[in-house]
């Protein structure tokens, strides 16, 4: 209970942030879409490679703001707790609307544990840095709740932060709920919405997107015969 406790407090403390800390600065409201295609595979019970391939539209989803594809591998350290290293590589709009390369590494460590029989949280530590030495840190709680064997729901917030002179300042937040369907065997189809709101910046800005992912699990590799 302690847990799910501190996970909820996370989460109504970014709700909080992201919904009422905004509100002192002048910002524009932006809609957009995000849809991806993911495929997994576990090499073992505790190791698991993946890779995804995602689209961002923007400006209304009138003009694509971002393509990319991540590579990642994790691994399961204990029962609770996943460590993760993914390199994302792709291309972005820039302020001239001009596309850019977008590469970065990410590491982070995750913990996840039940709370009951089809309620979980978990606690996510993520630290990225791109070409440019530009570093961010994000702390993301979540809470998931089984409906039934076909159907996943995933309520999440995410904390940005980013380096300056004076330390670490926070830079933006996200609030996202998720629906999951199983369509057949290890195919999943996700639906679902988010705000985002940048603080801290000449323009902040405001983001309303929908996301539709498609997901693809493969067989667990098994060594022995």
């Amino acid at each position: 209970m302690t847990s799910i406790n501190i996970v909820a407090k996370l989460q109504i403390a970014a709700f909080a942030v992201l919904f009422c800390t905004q509100s002192v600065f002048g910002q524009w409201t932006d809609y957009g879409t995000w849809s991806g295609i993911s495929l997994s595979q576990k090499l073992s019970n505790q190791l698991e490679v993946s890779s995804e391939a995602q689209a961002r539209l923007d400006y209304d989803a009138s003009r694509l703001g971002s393509a990319f594809a991540n590579l990642s591998v994790s691994r399961k350290i204990s029962p609770f707790w996943k460590l993760s290293s993914a390199f994302r590589l792709g291309a972005s709009r820039a302020e001239d609307f001009s596309l850019e390369t977008l590469s970065r590494i990410a590491v982070s460590a995750k913990y996840k544990h039940p709370i009951t029989s089809n309620i979980s949280m978990s606690l996510r530590f993520q630290y990225q840095i791109k070409p440019d030495i530009k570093q961010t840190v994000r702390l993301s709680p979540a809470l998931y709740y089984k409906v039934s064997k076909k159907m996943r729901i995933a309520i999440s917030s995410e904390i940005f932060a980013k380096p300056s002179l004076e330390g670490f300042y926070h830079s933006g937040s996200r609030f996202r709920i998720l629906a999951k369907h199983k369509v057949s065997k290890r195919r999943w189809i996700s639906m679902g919405y988010q705000i985002e709101r940048e603080k801290h910046t000449p323009d902040p800005w405001t983001q309303h997107v929908f996301i539709c992912s498609y997901d693809l699990e493969l067989k667990q590799r098994n060594g022995k015969k």
